[in-house]
């Protein structure tokens, strides 16, 4: 028998996208066309996109203060909140 199965790859694991009927524990041959392959591939432009829009949000985190205001809580004190006084 060979039958073509719509799926979606989620999570490192083939998922059909309609009722399958297989017994458990069937083996199958899953084939990936050359196309779906190719479009996980990103075009220069959306690659230069991706790679400014990561910059941009490194630059923002590392603008952030190292503290918080001064509510009495602090980060040296994080172990001691967490798990209480040595």
């Amino acid at each position: 028998m060979s039958d073509t199965i719509p799926a979606v790859f989620d999570s490192g694991v083939f998922r059909p996208l309609e009722p399958v009927e297989l017994a458990e524990g069937t083996q199958v041959i899953v084939q990936v066309p050359a196309a779906a392959v190719q479009s996980a591939e990103f075009s220069p432009e959306e690659l230069a996109r991706q790679q400014s829009a990561i910059r941009e949000f490194l630059d923002r985190m590392g603008a952030l203060p190292d503290e918080g205001p001064n509510d009495g809580f602090s980060g040296r004190d994080h172990d001691k909140i967490l798990y209480g006084a040595p």
